[in-house]
């Protein structure tokens, strides 16, 4: 009698980024990591649940690899500003193609009618509440929130931001979160 396979959800999460990267997130149904990871479609869905569990753990993933750059740039116990500009810095060195990646996962998964639980954590502890009661709160909100709207530009809209430029608008943003 054959001996069970193991279902590792790591390296069918491995699959799903090689299937991501190669055919972009349209491709990344269970059949599809199933036949890329010699399993049954069953196998897959049993690690994930939903298709849109699956894209979670996904941006989960990715997160977690963006949230270990942020604290090597922040330091501990970081105060607000410092928090802001390990943002700045991270965002502004994160490969136009890796967020490319993030945001065609949560149009995906906005398409399917769901939100991303690891975003909606990973949002509420990067920027808090949003609410700023002071002038120097204001300003790192407005801070925040250009540079979510950079990556979104770039990334989502597709509006080309050469390195040079880039770098421009984070020294611009780093230069008025300063000031």
């Amino acid at each position: 009698m054959a001996r069970p396979r193991t279902i590792n959800r790591e390296t069918l999460l491995d699959t799903a980024e090689v299937l991501l990267h190669k055919h972009g997130a349209s491709s990344l149904s269970f059949g599809a990591i199933a036949a890329e990871s010699g399993l049954s479609k069953a196998s897959v869905q049993s690690a994930f649940g939903t298709r849109e569990q699956m894209l979670d753990a996904l941006l989960g993933r990715w997160m977690g690899k963006e949230q270990e750059r942020f604290n090597a740039i922040a330091g501990e116990n970081p105060d607000a500003q410092q928090r802001l500009h390990a943002h700045i810095k991270a965002t502004k060195e994160e490969a136009s193609e890796a967020s490319s990646r993030i945001l065609s996962l949560l149009a995906a998964q906005i398409g399917s009618g769901t939100q991303s639980e690891s975003m909606l954590a990973w949002y509420r502890d990067r920027l808090g509440t949003l609410e700023a009661n002071d002038v120097e709160a204001r300003k790192r909100r407005i801070a925040y929130l250009a540079v979510e709207g950079a990556i979104l530009v770039r990334d989502m809209v597709g509006y080309q931001i050469d390195d040079a430029l880039w770098t421009e608008i984070f020294d611009d943003l780093e230069a008025y979160a300063k000031s």
